[in-house]
């Protein structure tokens, strides 16, 4: 009888062996660093295994056309994966996130060098893909709104801008892939072109960088970096959609994206359109907004080189700009393009294994405004196109001239060529015939240069201290022919910045941090010489600007555990020559100098993961800006911000509440209007049913409450509640 048993037991083994397939594999971190001790569960047969030292593991489980494997470790979220019967043709890599990902060595571009998130002495936050896909942003300025000091700028609508820490209206530098983006757009760029699903990270620095990228960095960067191509693979793609309530926001895409081992490609078709949004008192004109764009990217890597390019073609249409105005002075964008094209050259391990880098982008861009003027009929028709071609070339050399001390030099030469703006008013009579019309050309063939040279020294040598050093000088010149003539106007200036900073590893877990730094910003072409039609009414050029300049002090400490992070961050900014916009009459405004402004502020952040499932977090910001001349408030500064949230998920699902306090603002700039406070709150959820599908859900301002959240003259009310809906598809 035991023979019998005992045979029946080998024959079954040999059996299940043979019927059986062994599934290979690796758990890693998001920077590709193994995980040891991770459990990959296999929950049909109840079989596990454990990852080894390189994150490796061995499961032998029966054959079948799909496996689903759960992958459990202390210090990071749990995932649950299906895995098809094809997947066993080469072995498995798993990437787990940390519930902390400011414990990873997140690699990011702040000091114009690839570098670990925890080294940079300055206030970061790094935006994932995962993260903005939860959100369902419909724009970059959205997918940023709830970071600790920063807001959105504008009246509302689609055209929102960025604002770090009070400071926007070009003092913000937007970055595409390493080019710089500008617009004529009074706010400043917007990146509104650029679809959320097409972006794998955001990286935002909230310090001063002029001496790493000139002017229109005064008041940080925000640096948006597409998805990278695939290679290694076979041909992968996503299918993706989206449906709001709100507007009746319809959104569709498709994104391929493989290639061989050296050679991997990315290919994106995004569209979105929505009407205009429903406040809860009432519907908002011209809040509507049509926007569409292609995405390719193509990239050789070997171990000493990589050649990379890529083209975004974007076309808006009919993008509002909504104001309290709006039934008598409807204004939007009819139409915006944009046409960006880069080359990337990396050269590794040359003169004394130092890397060298070239890229070089071009951006030829047009924009389109127009006003109606509307009483009991329409008497006039206002028309303004501005267009010209950004370029940009940025040579660099970085070097490790000891084990740890990094030298990195280098070129910048940047600017506008070809730009031109042309108004014209058509004058109607109540039939609507044309009655009389005015063409001007506010001005012709201007272009703005900006040649930078740069030199900066990273020193980690002490144990627990990093310091960081750089100087930057800078050739600024701006031409125009004001009014179409021959006369030319012309600016000229030159700019010495500097940055040093020191980190300090105070312990395992607390790191302290401390900047000071010169920056500055050059008049953009439009403040020097554009008079005419803008979305908000009408501005007055002023060629006798003089550029800002700031000393700033920042620092910060930061505590991170493994389930706790908490940031606290203080800093203090004076701004000579600030240029300010005031109002000059109903609906004109012009710019100006004043003597100085300062800006103080205090941020706080925090997430802690009691248990395992559960999240908490939130942030909050207290600013204050005034002119030191005068006392008097300066535009632009947020009101003081509290954000809270908490996630919750089980297995593929998760639920998420957050809610936001905005104080009332009682001392507006000289551009401004009083708004009183604003409570709101959304609800996210998400759900994956297998590796394939994902499903998107969200309900913002869920109360339906009906607040100003800018005080700007012609903000309107935020969108009543909003139900939105969104599906992926991965294959």
């Amino acid at each position: 009888m035991r023979r019998a048993a005992l045979f029946i037991f080998i024959l079954t083994a040999f059996a299940f062996r043979c019927l059986a397939s062994e599934w290979r594999g690796r758990v890693v971190s998001a920077e590709g660093k193994p995980v040891a001790a991770a459990v990959v569960f296999h929950q049909a047969s109840g079989l596990k295994a454990v990852t080894d030292g390189d994150g490796r593991f061995l499961l032998i489980l029966p054959q079948a056309e799909k496996v689903t494997l759960k992958i459990v470790h202390p210090d990071y979220m749990e995932e649950e994966i299906d895995f098809g019967a094809k997947a066993l043709e080469r072995p498995l890599v798993i990437t787990l996130v940390p519930y902390i990902q400011q414990r990873e060595e997140v690699v990011v571009t702040a000091m114009r060098h690839p570098e670990p998130s925890a080294d940079v002495p300055a206030a970061g936050t790094v935006v994932s893909a995962e993260t903005i896909q939860k959100t369902m942003a419909t724009n970059i300025a959205e997918a940023l709104d709830n970071l600790p000091g920063v807001t959105e700028l504008g009246s509302g609508g689609f055209s929102l801008v960025p604002s770090i820490r009070g400071l926007a209206r070009r003092r913000v530098l937007l970055m595409v892939d390493n080019a710089r983006l500008s617009s004529d757009r009074r706010t400043g760029p917007s990146a509104s072109f650029i679809s959320p699903e097409d972006v794998g990270r955001i990286e935002v620095l909230r310090s001063p960088s002029s001496v790493f990228y000139g002017s229109d960095a005064i008041g940080g960067v925000v640096h948006i970096l597409t998805r990278e191509p695939g290679s290694g693979a076979g041909l992968r793609g996503r299918i993706n959609t989206r449906f709001g309530t709100v507007n009746q926001e319809k959104g569709a895409g498709l994104s391929l994206a493989g290639g061989p081992q050296s050679l991997g490609y990315y290919f994106s078709f995004q569209g979105v359109d929505a009407e205009d949004y429903r406040s809860p008192g009432a519907e908002v004109l011209q809040s509507r907004y049509s926007q569409v764009s292609i995405l390719g990217k193509i990239r050789h890597q070997t171990e000493k080189r990589e050649i990379s390019g890529s083209f975004l073609l974007a076309r808006g249409r009919n993008i509002g700009k909504p104001n309290r105005d709006g039934p008598a002075k409807p204004t939007w964008y009819p139409r915006e393009n944009q046409n960006l094209l880069q080359l990337h050259w990396l050269e590794k391990q040359v003169w004394g294994e130092g890397d060298l880098s070239l890229h070089i982008f071009a951006n030829p861009n047009f924009l389109e405004t127009r006003t109606d003027t509307v009483a009991s009929y329409k008497s006039k028709e206002s028309f303004s196109k501005t267009k010209s071609t950004d370029y940009g070339v940025q040579l660099s050399f970085a070097k490790w001239m000891a084990s740890n001390f990094r030298l990195t030099a280098g070129l910048d030469w940047y600017g506008r060529a070809a730009a031109d703006a042309i108004n014209s008013d058509k004058s109607l009579d109540p039939q609507g015939e044309l009655v009389k019309t005015f063409v001007e050309n506010p001005y012709t063939k201007g272009n703005r240069r900006d040649c930078g040279l740069f030199i900066s020294g990273d020193y980690n040598g002490i144990p627990g201290l990093d310091l960081v050093a750089g100087l930057r000088l800078d050739f600024l010149r701006s031409r125009a022919n004001p009014g179409g003539g021959t006369e030319v106007n012309r600016y000229d200036d030159r700019a010495l910045t500097g940055f040093t900073a020191a980190s300090v590893k105070l312990t395992d877990t607390l790191i302290l941090f401390a900047n000071v730094s010169r920056a500055f910003r050059a008049p953009d072409l439009n403040e020097l010489f554009y008079s005419g039609i803008t979305g908000r009414g009408f501005i007055i050029a002023n060629p006798g600007l003089t550029p800002e300049s700031s000393l700033n002090l920042d620092g910060g400490l930061k505590f991170i555990e493994r389930r706790a992070f908490i940031g606290l961050y203080g800093f203090s900014y004076e701004i000579k020559d600030m240029i300010e916009r005031y109002p000059v009459a109903e609906r004109t405004y012009t710019y100006g100098n004043i003597e100085k402004g300062r800006i103080r502020g205090l941020e706080l952040e925090w997430e802690y993961f009691p248990w395992s499932g559960l999240s908490l977090f939130g942030n909050m910001a207290v600013l204050d800006g005034k002119s030191l001349k005068t006392n008097t408030a300066l535009n632009d500064i947020p009101t003081h911000r509290l954000h809270l949230g908490g996630r919750a998920w089980l297995s593929r699902l998760s639920l998420e509440v957050e809610g936001t306090w905005q104080q009332k603002k009682a001392s507006p700039g000289p551009a401004e209007i009083s708004i009183p406070s604003a409570r709101y709150v959304d609800v996210k959820a998400s759900y994956f049913p297998g590796s394939a599908f994902r499903f998107y859900f969200l309900v913002s301002n869920i109360f339906d409450e009906s607040y100003l959240a800018r005080p700007d003259p012609e903000s309107v009310e935020e969108p009543g509640r909003n139900f939105l809906f969104g599906l992926s598809y991965a294959f």
